[in-house]
């Protein structure tokens, strides 16, 4: 039985419906291969959602709570999740930020925190999934690919480390190429790859 039947049979749902954000997430469960294989990316456990309310009187609190509720959950199944909840003031986010061993339990993480989220309707907006990569052997750059759920499609996000609001355009171009025929939605328009420089991992 995967994680992600496991969790939801945990917390009493339904098996994961059709939906067009879940489905696209899934497919980086095996296109990251490419990733390790043709740039010697690996994984490195991280991943987080970025949420923005739009309706005024939902309390960033209350939906901490839940989402919180939700992650305890896991510990009824054998996966090993470490995750933090915290609320970006200045920007009106709340990013949730999930650590677990494998891409396959990560991308069932996000899939299922993101379908609970959609139930609050319009009061709050799913911005992005973010993944994160890194170069084996160091330890100090990062690689991302963001699922932007308005797009329904991903893109590369690589800071330059040692600059202030810098990114590698080459190493983002590369990234893309990688994952070309691996059937992940990318998005092709470079002018809509945004950056998230206030990322909390």
């Amino acid at each position: 039985m995967t994680f992600f039947k496991r969790f939801i049979d945990s917390i009493g749902g339904d098996s994961r419906k059709a939906n067009s954000d879940s489905d696209a997430i899934f497919v980086l469960s095996s296109a990251y291969i490419s990733l390790e294989t043709r740039l010697n990316l690996i994984y490195t456990g991280r991943s987080g959602i970025c949420i923005k309310k739009t309706a005024v009187d939902i309390s960033f609190d209350e939906l901490k709570l839940s989402i919180e509720n939700l992650l305890e959950a896991s510990k009824k199944t054998d996966l090993k999740l470490l995750y933090d909840v915290s609320i970006d003031e200045y920007y009106d986010l709340l990013w949730l930020v999930i650590d677990v061993r494998s891409i396959e339990d990560s991308v069932a993480c996000v899939s299922v925190v993101s379908e609970m989220l959609e139930q609050e309707g319009a009061m709050i907006l799913l911005k992005s999934a973010v993944f994160e990569f890194g170069k084996k052997g160091s330890k100090h750059q990062p690689y991302y690919l963001i699922y932007d759920y308005e797009l329904d499609k991903f893109y590369p996000f690589v800071p330059i480390i040692c600059r202030q609001k810098a990114r590698n355009s080459r190493d983002e171009r590369n990234m893309m190429r990688a994952v070309s025929n691996d059937k992940l939605p990318l998005e092709e328009d470079e002018s809509r790859w945004d950056p998230i420089w206030q990322l909390p991992f």
